[in-house]
């Protein structure tokens, strides 16, 4: 199958005419550009030609990616200009394995769960990889009735006997704290969100035993919420600075969201960043996102992750396992401007 220009320019929002110049080797292309083209146009062809060698006409059953949205706040955040490109790949992943591809999102307020299951069984679903960050462990029992292999994301269903992919949320709370304390700072806050999802609450618990084990105090009184949306964020915090925010240099803040409202309620007040108060942020920001401010941030792998739990659910498809796994992905420091180092002055 030849790839076309168009289709390139469609899966990167790019015109048909850079895809072009870019595949020609003609001026008139950035770099770094033209260097996303060609690596997508090089991967797009292996996939095809694996395809034809893979003989995957066989036709094994539906292979499910399931986002189960029960407070509609979390998982409906998560689109993407590469979302397309990465769902293409599952799909080519799970077709030269011979099964067919299905992307469903299911919010638990909206929809009847019998339905779904009775929707599942009628399509001949023979593995599920659900997006499960906001499930609690009540919901996963109807899907274990289906007696097929399951594969959680973003949760830990071990006592269920179920394989889970996750970020290691302990430890990159860890990276901020330390970073944070090993620049002077010791009165650290935390902003969170008003919902008690996985990962969230694991970022919390592992914010206060941090700050416990570098001898900053008990910080369960720490931990300020401030609301599900950028708006929400933004007044709560309003009214926090309002209050006064006293000894406090520096914030940890929970989630894309949390990071967006408080920064622009504290750019707002004029409180300088970092001078005033430093900001270290857990997860990615959409581009442009933060004017004036290029945030810390602690970030973990999201399409790897989901790419490789589905990989793991094919192989759990044809090969029964005995032992239960949890695959923790590691996070890193990706340093911005937002931390004061305080070591490096010396106060009167």
């Amino acid at each position: 199958m030849r790839l076309k220009a168009k289709d390139i320019a469609k899966a990167l929002k790019v015109s048909p005419a850079t895809v072009s110049l870019a595949l020609n080797d003609r001026p008139g292309v950035n770099e770094e550009t033209k260097k996303k083209i060609l690596e997508y146009a090089d991967r797009m062809q292996m996939l095809y030609k694996e395809e034809r060698l893979s003989g995957c006409a066989v036709d094994k059953g539906m292979v499910l990616m399931l986002n189960y949205v029960k407070h509609g706040v979390i998982l409906e955040r998560s689109t993407s200009k590469s979302g397309e490109i990465f769902m293409e790949e599952l799909e080519r992943v799970v077709n030269r394995n011979g099964y067919q591809f299905l992307h469903m999102t299911f919010h638990e307020k909206k929809e009847n769960l019998e339905n779904l299951i009775k929707k599942c069984k009628d399509k001949n679903v023979r593995g599920i990889y659900i997006m499960a960050a906001e499930m609690l462990q009540s919901d996963i029992y109807p899907f274990l009735q289906m007696k097929i292999p399951i594969v959680v994301g973003d949760n830990l269903f071990y006592d269920q006997g179920l394989d889970s992919y996750l970020v290691d949320n302990r430890e990159g709370i860890r990276r901020g704290v330390d970073y944070l304390v090993d620049k002077g700072h010791s009165h650290i806050v935390y902003l969170a969100e008003n919902i008690d999802i996985f990962n969230f609450v694991e970022r919390r618990e592992a914010f206060i035993l941090e700050m416990a084990k570098r001898e900053c105090g008990d910080a369960c009184n720490r931990i300020r919420h401030l609301g599900n949306t950028v708006a929400e964020v933004y007044e709560s915090m309003v009214k926090y600075l309002d209050e006064g925010i006293f000894r406090t240099t520096a914030f940890i803040l929970e989630s894309s969201v949390i990071s967006l409202g408080a920064s622009k309620a504290l750019l707002e007040r004029q409180i300088r960043i970092p001078r005033d108060v430093s900001l270290v942020g857990f997860d990615a920001l959409p581009p442009v996102s933060l004017l004036g401010i290029n945030l810390t941030l602690i970030k973990g792998t999201h399409t790897k992750r989901h790419l490789a739990a589905v990989k793991h659910l094919l192989r759990h498809m044809e090969e029964a396992e005995e032992e239960t796994v949890r695959i923790y992905y590691k996070t890193r420091i990706l340093e911005g401007d937002s931390v004061f180092d305080k070591t490096k002055y010396i106060y009167s």
